[in-house]
């Protein structure tokens, strides 16, 4: 509880297939978890442009993953059922 009281917003997505994008109205990062049966192992993690030309992927497959929304991101291309829950501020 003392995690999710430090923000001030959640979103639960299924099957989120987003292009790359900026969450303008952000006031820091955010933290992502995604569940479900979805392939490859490697997809369905979120790619974020932390710099020119240079992609980090951060894995939110059954754990949290901390992004920073203020950069370019997306949820990398996956097959199959993916929930996600999105603590932001």
């Amino acid at each position: 509880a003392a995690f999710a009281s430090q923000y001030s917003a959640v979103a639960f997505t299924h099957c989120f297939q987003g292009s790359p994008h900026i969450d303008t109205e952000n006031v820091g990062p955010f933290y992502g978890l995604s569940l479900g049966d979805f392939t490859p192992a490697d997809g369905g993690c979120i790619g974020v442009e932390w710099a020119p030309h240079e992609v980090a992927h951060v894995e939110t497959r059954g754990r949290l993953g901390k992004v920073d929304g203020r950069f370019p991101h997306w949820v990398t291309p996956y097959e199959g059922e993916r929930f996600s829950v999105i603590y932001y501020r």
